[in-house]
C-alpha cells in the first residue's frame, strides 16, 4: 500500500491536503477502517473499484466521488489493484464552493455530480489529467481559488469557531465558544451544521478523539497520559467514546492497528 499526502500551506485555507492511494496486487484483499476527520473529501479513482461500507449501506466508489461527514468509522474494501488521488477540504470549503447544505451528504459517498454538477464539471477535467504529487496540490489550489466562493459573516463566524475548537484541541464548551463569537447558540449550531455537516459539539468531540489517536500513533506520549491530557474522566469514559467513533473497543483496535489509519492521520 502506498498512501502519500501533500499538505497545503495556502493562506486561503481551502484545501488541507492532497492524497494519493495505490493498492498493488500483493496488498489484496485490502480492508481498513477509516476514522472520520471532520472534513469532506473528493476522490478520483481512475483504476480499480473501492467498496465503502457505512453501517449496512455499501457504496461503490469509482471515478469522481464526494465523501460527506461521518460520525463513526466506516470500512474501505478493495479487491483489485487500484490507484486514486483526492482532496481533503477545509471543513467549510465545500459549502463555500457550492452554497449547498453539506449536511445532506452525511454518511454518504456519492458521485460528485449528484451533489453539485457545477463542481463536478470544474474538477473532472483536472482529474482526467491524473496529475500527482506536489504539482497536483499546486494546480488544485489554483483551480479552487479561481472559483467564486460564498464568503459572508456566517462563513467567517463558522471558520472562527472551527479555529477556536482546533486551537483548544476540541476541549471547549459551547458556552465558552459563544463568548468568543457574537451570535446566538441556535444560529451558530444551524450555520455550523449547514457549512460543516456536524454541530460544533460533535465536531469538537471528533477533533479531540482524532487528535488523541494521532498523538498515540506518533508515540509522543504513553496512552494513559494522552487520555488524561485530553480530559477524559476515566478509562471507561474513553472506552465509551472510542466505541462511539470506532464501533469497536480500544483493545480490539490496538490489537490489530491499521497502517492505513496511521498514514491517514499523519
Amino acid at each position: 500500500m502506498i498512501y502519500n499526502t501533500y499538505k497545503s500551506k495556502d493562506s486561503l485555507n481551502l484545501i488541507e491536503e492532497v492524497f494519493e492511494l495505490k493498492i498493488a496486487n500483493s496488498d489484496l484483499p485490502f480492508q481498513s477502517r477509516v476514522i472520520p476527520r471532520g472534513n469532506h473529501s473528493i476522490a478520483y479513482t481512475f483504476k480499480g473499484l473501492h467498496k465503502i461500507t457505512v453501517g449496512d449501506k455499501i457504496y461503490k466508489a469509482k471515478n469522481l466521488i464526494i465523501t460527506g461527514q461521518t460520525k463513526k468509522s466506516y470500512f474501505l474494501n478493495i479487491d483489485q489493484e487500484t490507484e486514486c488521488i483526492g482532496i481533503i477540504f477545509h471543513p467549510t470549503t465545500l459549502y463555500k464552493l457550492t452554497k449547498l447544505d453539506v449536511s445532506t451528504l452525511n454518511n454518504k459517498h456519492l458521485p460528485l455530480s449528484e451533489f453539485s454538477k457545477a463542481l463536478d464539471n470544474t474538477l473532472i477535467s483536472f482529474f482526467n489529467k491524473m496529475l500527482s504529487g506536489e504539482n497536483s496540490l499546486k494546480a488544485l489550489e489554483e483551480l479552487i481559488k479561481e472559483q467564486p466562493l460564498e464568503i459572508n459573516n456566517h462563513t467567517e463566524n463558522v471558520d472562527r469557531a472551527l479555529a477556536i475548537i482546533n486551537q483548544n484541541g476540541g476541549q471547549i464548551s459551547i458556552n465558552n465558544l459563544l463568548e468568543k463569537i457574537p451570535v446566538s447558540q441556535k444560529t451558530l449550531e444551524t450555520k455550523f451544521k449547514q457549512m460543516v455537516g456536524l454541530t460544533p459539539k460533535k465536531y469538537a468531540r471528533l477533533y479531540r478523539f482524532c487528535l488523541l489517536i494521532k498523538k498515540y500513533n506518533e508515540k509522543k506520549l504513553k496512552f494513559k497520559d494522552l487520555v488524561e491530557m485530553h480530559n477524559f474522566h476515566d478509562s471507561s469514559h474513553f472506552t465509551k467514546e472510542f466505541k462511539y467513533f470506532m464501533n469497536q473497543s480500544p483493545k480490539a483496535y490496538f490489537k490489530n492497528e491499521s497502517e492505513f489509519i496511521k498514514k491517514y492521520l499523519k
